[in-house]
């Protein structure tokens, strides 16, 4: 395989869900019995099969041509149209809406395949249209009858496509300061007249009909997030006529290229006409409603860019030859060999197998959480609640890293447009950056989530991580498992140092360190799922190794003995060479050092 080829890596995909996560489990519950774990199989490939035949070919190129206005209207880069109808007809659009408007009404941790391999092979193509997933989502939670009628079925099935409208030119992550307004009018519509800005595929040629959501101000609303009411404006009325939104340019970024972002006007010509979305001053409850799949999609971003920067990389450092082979005399030595290249991948690999099983996880609390039994969906509400902005802020933090290291492994050809990783990592940028930016993501953990129902998110979360004290490991996975307990301890620790700050510097001082509180939290959350991953690892690999000649010949004819060694060195580097680093950030707590507040300005 060339290292600028992307192919999905099945069997690791196999390995979490199905035999780290028994996804085939969920099945027994009323809202799944329809599925079996083989047909989770068959979606795992046939989701590989459209990321890399349909998206990834378009990649490059969706980067190179980008998005161009003509005659008021976007157009994207070729094949992106017809991208689009393919996925929306295959069911990639809907994998987890309900089946009542044609969705596929898939589990949480099955469709998040879909997304992470899709992300993968083209995040340009892709993140718009986790976009109309969620406004269509949107509008079947709190949508009359006659809304999901008139637009679930067509954004479930893609025909029509959909959008997020909340920034404005003065009002980005402070919601409440948005003024666009919204005038009742005797047909019961509303006129809508504003501007928002960064508006993810706010135009484009690939559906009939683009449906924004929209954020506004009704008339005497209250001040703040409290006045915010939500909106569906379509693009064309249900009557065929053309709504009064106008795109007025589109951005020039660092990356994302493919996907038009876009500066639009509501109400030019004063006939701008959007539908209430269930009441008026709900609108912010509606959006932190359906926040935690934003979050986890973003999140999600970052641990496909680390995972297509692995498989770049790794590749490359098979095919690259540089200087005499210490492994096969009188030969060239591919880079591989190296052990810093060594380093550097397993460095990759590594941390990208952990976020993908920290969000795999979460997807999987997700399904607990709203289709489990109902003694225990608070107990996954309260998991999932604590993790998304652990996934939203680490994994795209940590995905860009990856890319980071990939380039290094690259040399100098990585920094250049020929190989796809300098793409990668700009395409990524932006990830740590919208759906609230990272800091906001820290701030959101330790300020409201640490402290949510006095304290019992981290109650919960303490009782889930004592995992091992009722699954006893064995062999070199205990030695694993004891040296990852003493960073769980120093977790909870900082928890309470980061506490005591607070009680002595007030709110300010209490959440200076938040971004270092998450990492930590990240890391040591990323290592406990891996151990879980490694403990099924082992039972596999020991029953492989008991019918075997020797370990070496295994290991050279055995690709899932092969498979399973490979993934006890994975967790077994995170813990005793990625997880120390926490031992900085749990240092940076602790000294509380309040320069940065104390600085003139």
């Amino acid at each position: 395989m060339s290292s600028t080829e992307y192919q999905v890596d099945r069997r690791e995909l196999q390995f979490v869900v199905n035999e780290t996560l028994e996804a085939g489990k969920l099945c027994e519950f009323p809202d799944f019995a329809e599925f079996d774990e083989e047909m989770f199989t068959m979606i795992i490939n046939e989701a590989s099969t459209f990321s890399e035949q349909v998206l990834a070919p378009l990649n490059k190129n969706g980067d190179r041509q980008g998005c161009r206005i003509e005659n008021g209207s976007v157009l994207t880069p070729d094949g992106f149209a017809n991208a689009w109808k393919q996925f929306g007809e295959g069911g990639w659009l809907s994998m987890n809406l309900p089946t009542e408007y044609g969705g596929q009404g898939l589990p949480e941790v099955i469709s998040i395949i879909g997304k992470e391999t899709q992300m993968a092979a083209n995040q340009g193509f892709t993140i718009g249209a986790s976009l109309t997933s969620g406004a269509a989502n949107l509008i079947y939670t709190f949508g009359s009858e006659e809304q999901k009628t008139i637009f679930c079925e067509k954004m479930f099935s893609g025909k029509w496509s959909g959008s997020m409208c909340l920034t404005e030119p003065q009002a980005g992550s402070a919601v409440g300061d948005a003024i666009t307004s919204a005038a009742k009018q005797e047909d019961g519509y509303y006129l809508i007249k504003g501007i928002k800005q960064f508006i993810t595929n706010g135009d484009h040629d690939m559906s009939d009909n683009i449906v924004h959501l929209l954020l506004a101000r009704t008339t005497d609303a209250p001040e703040g997030t409290k006045g915010i009411s939500l909106f569906i404006v379509p693009k064309i009325r249900m009557d065929g006529t053309p709504n009064d939104v106008n795109v007025v340019s589109i951005e020039h970024k660092m990356g994302i290229n493919g996907s038009p972002t876009c500066l639009l006007s509501f109400g030019d010509n004063n006939d701008c006409q959007g539908f209430l979305l269930k009441a008026e001053n709900i609108g912010m409850a509606q959006m932190f409603q359906l926040m935690n799949e934003a979050r986890l999609l973003v999140g999600l971003q970052g641990l496909a860019g680390a995972g297509a920067a692995v498989q770049n990389a790794w590749s490359y450092a098979k095919e690259r030859t540089q200087g005499a082979s210490s492994v096969h005399p009188g030969e060239k030595a591919a880079i591989v060999e190296f052990p810093d290249v060594r380093r550097m991948l397993m460095q990759m690999k590594a941390v990208t197998e952990g976020l993908r099983a920290l969000m795999y996880t979460t997807a999987w609390y997700t399904d607990m959480a709203h289709h489990g039994p109902e003694e225990s969906r608070e107990k996954y509400q309260d998991l999932l609640d604590i993790h998304i902005p652990v996934c939203k802020s680490f994994g795209t933090d940590q995905g860009f890293e990856v890319a980071r290291v990939g380039i290094q492994v690259l040399g100098g050809v990585g920094f250049t447009q020929d190989f796809p990783l300098e793409q990668n990592a700009r395409d990524q940028k932006i990830a740590s950056i919208y759906e609230g930016t990272n800091g906001i993501q820290a701030l959101d953990l330790v300020g409201r989530k640490f402290n949510t129902k006095k304290g019992q998110l981290l109650k919960v979360l303490a009782e889930e991580l004592n995992w091992f004290d009722n699954h006893s490991p064995e062999g070199e996975l205990a030695g694993w498992v004891a040296e990852w307990e003493s960073y769980r301890a120093l977790m909870q620790e900082s928890i309470a140092s980061l506490k005591k700050t607070g009680e002595r510097e007030g709110k300010d001082g209490y959440v200076l360190y938040a971004v270092n509180m998450l990492d930590l939290m990240g890391d040591v959350l990323c290592c406990f799922y891996l151990l879980k991953q490694a403990e099924s690892a082992q039972i596999k690999w020991k029953a492989l190794l008991e019918g075997a000649t020797s370990q070496a010949e295994l290991l050279e004819e055995n690709e899932d003995a092969k498979f399973y060694w490979n993934k006890l060195r994975t967790t077994e580097f995170y813990v005793w060479s990625v997880l120390p680093r926490a031992l900085s950030n749990a240092k940076t707590i602790k000294n509380a050092n309040l320069a940065p507040l104390n600085a003139c300005l």
